[in-house]
């Protein structure tokens, strides 16, 4: 947000979007291509991993957000997060404010809108007997999963047709209906600085995979530390190093 960084991000997104509508392809991808490598979107471009934004988080991030919204279509974009989740075996929610794309998406059919694209022959995929996870510190996230578990309250609201809010006598946000009715999602109630570096290093452990480098919580010294590795180590996006790689894909 601040000058002189904010404004040259801005400015920086319209060129991205220009390439990235040059080239039919995201705008994330683009961006990756001038990007640190050991950041999301540097390392997905080199990997040739989608790494996208959903279209609910696009608004209130000022040009960016509407860049990257302008550079392919939504249908497009819908389509391509639908493709990832189809395609995954486990969906982890985390540090996302609105997640209706996910469990109430437009191409999803086991409890989102996606009937009539399949209907009408649109690819489409289910969530049904897939793992969802959220980290969420809500607690009324798991107060409505835990209803749902004992006596099916959110899918018999629905059924009603009555607001879930005075149904389960809670405040009710939209994405936990869908996560509520899905028999394998899981909650966990807890700070995403605090779980993410024990499941990171757990997952590690399993897959046998050594890492060099791990989170802590922003506000303990050892975050502290880690953040100001990151402002020292890790470069900002490289103008020139995008132009130049832009150069090699086919349009």
């Amino acid at each position: 947000m601040g000058y002189p960084m904010g404004l040259r991000t801005e400015r920086i997104a319209r060129e991205v979007e220009c390439l990235a509508r040059m080239f039919g392809v995201p705008f994330e991808f683009i961006a990756g291509l001038g990007a640190d490598e050991r950041t999301m979107i540097g390392a997905g471009a080199r990997k040739n991993v989608p790494v996208l934004v959903s279209v609910p988080q696009l608004i209130g991030g000022g040009m960016v957000g509407l860049c990257i919204g302008d550079a392919i279509s939504l249908k497009q974009r819908s389509a391509m997060i639908a493709k990832i989740l189809g395609e995954a075996g486990v969906i982890v929610e985390s540090a996302i404010a609105l997640s209706q794309e996910i469990h109430d998406g437009p191409f999803e059919v086991y409890t989102g809108h996606g009937i009539w694209s399949a209907w009408e022959g649109v690819r489409t995929f289910s969530l049904e007997g897939k793992t969802l996870i959220r980290i969420d510190l809500d607690p009324t996230l798991e107060e409505a999963w835990q209803a749902e578990r004992k006596g099916g309250s959110v899918q018999e609201a629905i059924n009603k047709g009555l607001p879930k809010t005075k149904f389960l006598k809670v405040p009710f946000r939209m994405e936990m209906s869908g996560f509520a009715r899905l028999e394998n999602s899981i909650p966990i109630r807890e700070d995403i600085g605090i779980i993410w570096p024990i499941i990171g290093f757990r997952v590690a452990d399993e897959l046998g995979i050594s890492l060099d480098f791990i989170s802590y919580p922003q506000e303990t010294p050892d975050g502290k530390k880690m953040r100001e590795w990151i402002v020292d180590n890790i470069r900002i996006l490289d103008k020139k190093v995008m132009y130049e790689r832009t150069k090699e894909l086919k349009r």
